[in-house]
C-alpha cells in the first residue's frame, strides 16, 4: 500500500510539471519579446535623432539623413536595410535657418505570438516602432 502512495505522488509532480513548464515558457517569451521591443524602441528613436540633428547642419539634409538612419541602425542592429520592415520619412520645409526638419523612422518586429488569438492584433504578425524627431535649421558658419 505505501508503494502505491509514491507512485501517485511521483505522477502527480508530471502533472504539476506539465501544467506550469508551458505558462513559464510563454512568461519567458514574452520577456525576450519585450526586450526586443524595447530595443527597437530606443534604436528608433536614436536613429530619427541622428537623422534630424545631422539633417539641420548639413548642405544636402536629405542625403545625409538618410545616411545617418542607415549608419545608425547598421551599428546599433546588424542587418537593418531600408526595405519591407524599415522605413524613413523625411520632410524638410526649405533650407534657410528656422526652417523645419521631421524625420520619422519606422520599423516592424516580428511578433512570436502573432498566431494566437489575443496577439493577432499585430498587422501580418509585426508589431510596428515608431521613433520621431523634430529640429530647425540651424544658421551654418
Amino acid at each position: 500500500m505505501f508503494e502505491i502512495k509514491i507512485f501517485q505522488e511521483k505522477g502527480s509532480v508530471f502533472i504539476e510539471l506539465a501544467i506550469v513548464l508551458p505558462i513559464l515558457i510563454l512568461i519567458i517569451a514574452g520577456i525576450i519579446q519585450f526586450g526586443f521591443l524595447l530595443n527597437a524602441k530606443i534604436a528608433v528613436n536614436s536613429a530619427s535623432y541622428e537623422a534630424a540633428r545631422i539633417a539641420t547642419l548639413s548642405d544636402n539634409p536629405e542625403t545625409d539623413a538618410v545616411n545617418a538612419v542607415l549608419a545608425y541602425a547598421s551599428s546599433t542592429m546588424p542587418g537593418w536595410n531600408l526595405d519591407e520592415r524599415l522605413s524613413l520619412k523625411l520632410v524638410i520645409s526649405g533650407t534657410k535657418p528656422g526652417d523645419i526638419v521631421n524625420v520619422e523612422v519606422t520599423y516592424l518586429i516580428p511578433v512570436f505570438f502573432s498566431k494566437i488569438a489575443p496577439f493577432s492584433t499585430f498587422e501580418d504578425g509585426y508589431a510596428k516602432v515608431v521613433g520621431s524627431s523634430v529640429m530647425r535649421i540651424e544658421e551654418k558658419e
